[in-house]
């Protein structure tokens, strides 16, 4: 497999996002994670794409649970600090940002435009949160044919959904494998992932 076929796909890493997890023992690796895989891709020269929630303060374009009374507070609005991303995930200027209003990368945003243009075949996703935003786009990434391998300590949520969901949807929606393999055992990673590259 060649490293054009290959993309680190970074979902939501914003403040607002991490702010409830970054306190918590169990995700206490993920930010030097998120950094050590950051730095590998870009050094091999994987396709790098980073998700930004973001949404407009007059509600035009929440989700529709959201609105009109909202269940709980709406992250990352429009001009706030809490849409920003964190310093350890900030995008370069040459890597792809994709703006999104629902839990599903795809849904009305050009990330399956630039999977195809860059040939992706293996999708490596990393973020927030394992239950929602990580689990809708990864399900996305397997139903357009990509692999989706999802690196389980570089991702984050309540440790219970976290960890239910890993459980739930391994070799169902997505593969994983951990931030570990991915930096010391790269060839058995893709190994595992290239049987069902179509």
């Amino acid at each position: 497999m060649k490293k054009g076929d290959l993309a680190l796909i970074l979902i939501d890493i914003q403040k607002d996002f991490w702010r409830p997890y970054e306190a918590n023992p169990q995700f206490k690796s993920f930010p030097g994670n998120i950094r050590s895989l950051l730095t590998a891709a870009r050094e091999r020269g994987i396709t790098i794409i980073h998700t930004q929630a973001y949404f407009k303060q007059d509600r035009g374009d929440w989700m529709l649970f959201y609105r009109p009374q909202g269940r709980g507070n709406v992250p990352c609005i429009e001009g706030t600090v809490g849409a920003e991303f964190e310093e350890f995930s900030e995008p370069l200027m040459n890597e792809h940002v994709v703006r999104k209003q629902t839990f599903d990368g795809f849904v009305d945003t050009d990330l399956a435009n630039v999977l195809k243009e860059n040939g992706i075949k293996v999708a490596f996703i990393v973020g927030l949160e394992t239950s929602v935003c990580v689990l809708f786009t990864a399900t996305s990434v397997y139903l357009k044919r990509i692999v989706p391998v999802v690196i389980s300590d570089a991702c984050a949520d309540d440790p219970q959904r976290h960890k239910s969901t890993l459980k739930m949807y391994n070799k169902l929606c997505f593969l994983t494998t951990t931030t570990h393999e991915v930096l010391n055992e790269w060839e058995k990673v893709v190994k595992e992932a290239e049987p069902f590259i179509l």
